[in-house]
């Protein structure tokens, strides 16, 4: 039939093989004939060297040089037939890669049922191993995303060489992890490296809390609604391609950690930390996808104060994808491929930053938990607010830093020391604070110093600027220590839906009820009863 196919086994690939085994055994035979020649030799030589009577030390000599003379031609023969089986595994299934060729006459007898099988298994032949061939490292390119050229822009990345080793740098820390209940998918992201144990061979790796989260009915971080299955089938997708399970050791939910560890043969790669990361610096953001190719991601590091909903320990990034795909739970570096923080992706870019991580990293490794103070409040930074309302702040009350009271928890330590939405902390155990990054690290900080205190409470000094009074005081606030997710709920549940009304709040007598909301930031449309937690009042 006149249809040519390549396939392996055929022409090129299945001649050589035949003749490569006739030339083994070939060769396999007169090894064995000169094994026995050189038998017989000396066999000959001792039976000569029993009847002569000359001297002993020339027979030695002469001996010692045959069999030198004898072991390096074995040698060279099995060298020879060595180089011919690594010939011969080399260039199994390696026969050149040929589209079928199907001739114009063939195409007249596509009603023939055999005809047309040949053509489909010479196509299904060809795609099979066109599929093998993709599969080599050096082949393959369905890994290529246009996320991958963020290194190519000489705008962004004016350093291509530099950028290019440190995220190749950083990679080898990060891996995939999948996560499953019930034997269904739950959630993809990833995570990077953070201790290697070489007794008992096991690896650490941290990622974010959100692997394993099945349930979170409210977008109010603050509510602590959010449901865990601690026994979900973690798998982690390692560097030489293999999958193994992991072991869950700690979840932190305030900050959305989560550890976990899994053994491996191998040392793992731990990354270094840049703790120094500020406004303006560029970043990369590091992730794999389903199937663990590398995938980056460029941004620009920004400050901003977060929203009521979300914790207030976030930094952001500008330009980065602001709900990452494939990089919750990764790293996010530096251009010298040191960490600068933990991709987190809840809102507008957040990322955990390495500040914060640092610490949490030595609480866990001192105590096996990440402990702090809960204070039972919400803050904005003053530096982080819009300029014009920074000035009139300034200009009324004289104040152009520190942290603005948003919320306070109902019934908390805060609340009963008379502290109320609006107010001004401007320090923390005599330490002036600007952002809440800042305070974060004193309140970790504050549980390294006082071990003793991990599980029962600590005492903060605040210097308060109380808002409705223009008074400055300085309070001692009593607060419970866990490592639990901190809840700040005001206690006031505003009606939604038509016909709702506020009855507690009044254009002309403005409510002084912790957690209440001033009439101009409450508006009616539609018959709908609308809260703007977003516009900021201060005086």
């Amino acid at each position: 039939m006149p249809l040519a196919a390549t396939q392996e086994g055929e022409a090129s690939g299945s001649r050589y093989p035949a003749l490569r085994r006739g030339r083994s055994s070939t060769t396999a035979a007169a090894a064995a004939a000169a094994m026995f020649a050189t038998t017989d030799r000396s066999s000959s030589l001792v039976h000569k060297r029993r009847q002569s009577g000359g001297s002993q030390s020339a027979h030695r000599k002469k001996t010692k040089r045959r069999s030198a003379s004898n072991q390096r031609s074995n040698k060279r023969k099995r060298t020879s037939q060595e180089e011919e089986r690594e010939d011969e595994v080399s260039s199994a299934g390696s026969s050149p890669i040929r589209v079928p060729h199907i001739p114009d006459e063939v195409y007249r007898k596509f009603d023939d049922p055999d005809t047309w099988k040949t053509i489909q298994k010479a196509q299904a032949d060809y795609n099979l191993k066109l599929a093998r061939r993709m599969a080599y490292p050096t082949l393959n390119v369905h890994m290529i995303r246009a996320s991958m050229c963020v290194l190519d822009d000489p705008e962004l990345v004016p350093d291509h060489e530099s950028a290019r080793k440190a995220v190749l740098h950083a990679a080898q820390s990060v891996v995939g992890i999948s996560s499953f209940v019930g034997g269904k998918l739950l959630a993809r992201g990833c995570g990077f490296w953070i201790d290697w144990d070489e007794k008992n061979k096991m690896g650490t790796f941290l990622t974010t809390s959100r692997l394993i989260c099945t349930k979170s009915p409210s977008f109010n971080c603050w509510l602590g609604q959010e449901e865990y299955d601690l026994d979900a089938e973690v798998l982690v997708h390692l560097w030489d391609g293999t999958t193994k399970s992991a072991q869950l050791q700690y979840l932190q939910k305030h900050y959305d950690l989560a550890f976990f560890s899994v053994r491996v043969d191998q040392p793992v790669y731990k990354p270094s930390f840049n703790d120094g990361v500020k406004r303006a610096d560029h970043v990369l953001e590091l992730g794999r996808d389903e199937s663990s190719f590398l995938r980056i991601s460029y941004g620009v590091v920004k400050y901003l104060n977060p929203n009521l909903l979300e914790r207030y320990h976030y930094m952001f990034v500008q330009g980065a994808d602001p709900q990452p795909e494939y990089g919750n739970g990764g790293p996010l570096i530096d251009f010298g491929g040191k960490i600068v923080g933990m991709v987190n992706g809840n809102t507008r870019g957040s990322f955990l930053p390495s500040s914060i991580l640092v610490k949490c990293l030595h609480l866990w490794k001192k105590f096996q938990r990440i402990p702090r103070p809960h204070l039972g409040m919400k803050f904005w930074s003053i530096k982080f607010i819009d300029l014009a309302l920074a000035e009139n702040i300034l200009r009324r009350c004289n104040i152009d830093d520190g942290l603005i009271v948003k919320e306070v928890s109902e019934g908390s330590p805060a609340e009963k020391l008379g502290i109320r939405a609006g107010d001004v902390i401007e320090c923390f155990n005599g330490e002036r604070i600007s952002t809440t990054v800042e305070l974060e690290n004193m309140l970790l900080s504050k549980c390294e110093d006082e071990s003793d205190n991990l599980n029962s409470k600590v005492d903060v000094e605040l210097g308060v600027f109380h808002i409705r009074k223009s008074l400055w005081r300085s309070r001692t606030l009593t607060v419970n220590v866990s490592d639990d997710g901190e809840v700040v709920d005001p206690g006031v549940r505003y009606p939604f839906g038509k016909g709702a009304s506020v009855s507690s709040v009044s254009p002309s007598e403005p409510s002084e009820t912790p957690g209440s909301i001033p009439w101009h930031l409450i508006e009616q449309t539609e018959g709908d009863t609308m809260v703007d937690t977003e516009s900021p009042a201060y005086c």
